[in-house]
């Protein structure tokens, strides 16, 4: 929610109102959770990669989730930072 009052509020930020459907249609992002998962498997990153869920909203909701933490587990965002002991084995 913050982000979309940012966007509302930013007199340079082109498009007030992102609609992932149509952004979708017109091949760009937003990816959903399972089709990053198999991107990032399709470019050979093992499943013990961190990935930061940098987005404050999931694209396709919580549920989508689902697919990318079963090829990837170890997933955090600005709340769940990385713990400490994974910054040396990455």
């Amino acid at each position: 929610m913050f982000f979309y009052s940012y966007r509302e509020n930013t007199t340079y930020w082109k498009v007030k109102d992102i609609d992932p459907l149509e952004q979708r249609s017109h091949g760009y992002c937003p990816l959903t959770p399972k089709e990053v998962g198999m991107f990032l498997s399709a470019f050979g990153y093992p499943s013990s990669t961190p990935v930061y869920i940098a987005a404050g909203e999931i694209y396709g909701g919580e549920s989508h989730m689902v697919d990318l933490q079963s090829r990837f587990p170890i997933l955090m965002n600005k709340v769940q930072p990385l713990p400490f002991h994974l910054f040396y084995s990455v």
